[in-house]
């Protein structure tokens, strides 16, 4: 049996993608199962357990040591019950090694490695500058 180029991409394309599809699906699956479970230990009662440590922030040139000072939740009775949370985490820093409002690879001695997007802010004093990162799961 002769096919023509034409033919050949077409039947080569729509198996690739009846073949594709579950793979993919399954590996999104997969994929959101384990970020989820990792997640769930990132919580808000495990960083107010871990209120006055140090966090480091693995930046382009250099490691950056930050003190978790505050740990503040946002999320209402309501969703709290509902198993929903948000929170945010105010850390502290040295003013010799300021950050710039980036996503960073942090490290901590008990929960690990993992990313949060960190927000200088206000400082309270001037001797070290504040930084936030924000944890929203209000709308899981």
């Amino acid at each position: 049996m002769k096919s023509s180029r034409r033919e050949f991409l077409k039947r080569g394309t729509l198996g690739a993608l009846a073949a594709g599809v579950p793979l993919g699906l399954s590996v999104k699956a997969s994929a959101m199962s384990s970020a989820s479970s990792t997640a769930a230990g990132l919580n808000l009662a495990a960083f107010k357990a871990q209120l006055g440590t140090t966090f480091t922030i693995n930046d382009e040139s250099a490691k950056v040591k930050l003190k978790l000072v505050e740990v503040a939740s946002f999320a209402s009775r309501k969703e709290a019950a509902a198993g929903r949370e948000g929170f945010s985490l105010r850390f502290r820093g040295p003013q010799e090694m300021p950050l710039k409002q980036n996503t960073y690879l942090i490290e901590h001695e008990r929960l690990g490695l993992f990313s949060f997007l960190v927000v200088p802010v206000g400082s309270r004093n001037t001797h070290s500058p504040y930084y936030e990162a924000v944890v929203n799961r209000l709308h899981f």
